[in-house]
């Protein structure tokens, strides 16, 4: 038995192609056989108990959960002969709200096509992992909730005195996509700095009863080494790349994840500033 599909990156709300080829050394009866889209939300929490003597002591769970699954039956009640070769094409319907592949620690959502052959007794299987994609489209639609700001191209930010704004292009940003913008500073005297950081962060948590969080840092670069930094008028632009790690903006049946965008103005011997906008990252920007 093999398993085909023509793509392991799936859109939600559409159908894959697929192909199932049944072979049979001595031939024999099949009662059937369905392919299903399975998906694993896994989620992390925290439990505290009280012994008699007063210790506290807190445990970490982890939780996992089917998500909806709609099995499609691709063959019925049929035999196949000694050393004959069954080609049996079929269509796999994709969640129109997935949720997406997320491959975070505290929150995770996997996915794979499950093959079940119902021969009677021992009835094989076959499990292909699959990404299910977050599309630009997607967000842009509303569809999924996300930050206030997060898909705007221009947002405010401002820490400590510096006052400003970050631009980002594209809007949402996507996983594997290069993408760049600029800091433009309206207000703040300049100061000298150590370096400014740029980092994307993508804060994944459960949101279930003593639900665990996480904070990634999916993209890192710098803007300014050591020297002089601020001033109002002052624009800096910047580029980089996402890498492929599949970390979207999702919304799930027990957490989420969000992601920031901090421009870190390190100072010596002091609290760094950090200027701060949303952002949403989708996985894809096929439409």
């Amino acid at each position: 038995m093999t398993l085909e599909l023509a793509t392991d990156r799936l859109m939600p709300g559409r159908l894959v192609d697929g192909r199932l080829v049944l072979t049979s050394r001595d031939g024999g009866a099949i009662r059937g056989a369905r392919v299903t889209l399975v998906g694993t939300e896994t989620w992390r929490y925290d439990t505290t108990s009280t012994d008699a003597q007063g210790h506290t002591r807190t445990e970490t769970h982890t939780a996992r959960e089917d998500l909806p699954r709609i099995p499609v039956a691709v063959v019925g009640p049929t035999s196949i002969a000694a050393g004959a070769r069954e080609e049996v094409p079929f269509q796999l319907p994709v969640p129109g709200l997935g949720p997406a592949t997320f491959e975070g620690t505290e929150l995770r959502v996997d996915w794979e096509v499950r093959v079940n052959l119902d021969v009677g007794g021992f009835d094989p299987k076959l499990e292909l992992p699959v990404r299910v994609l977050q599309p630009t489209a997607l967000l842009r639609a509303g569809v999924v909730d996300v930050a206030q700001y997060a898909l705007w191209e221009t947002a405010d930010a401002a820490a400590d005195g510096l006052a400003g704004s970050i631009a980002l292009d594209p809007v949402p940003l996507s996983v594997g996509e290069p993408f760049h913008g600029t800091l433009t500073l309206t207000g703040g005297a300049p100061r000298q700095v150590q370096e400014v950081r740029l980092e994307l962060r993508v804060t994944a948590e459960s949101t279930v009863s003593g639900g665990r969080q996480e904070t990634i840092t999916m993209w890192s670069g710098q803007l300014a080494g050591s020297g002089d930094f601020g001033g109002a008028g002052g624009a800096y632009p910047f580029s980089g790349t996402l890498d492929g790690a599949c970390l979207p903006t999702v919304r799930t049946p027990h957490g989420r994840a969000d992601a920031t965008f901090h421009v870190v103005v390190a100072v010596a011997w002091a609290r760094d500033p950090h200027l701060v906008r949303d952002v949403a990252i989708a996985s894809t920007t096929e439409v």
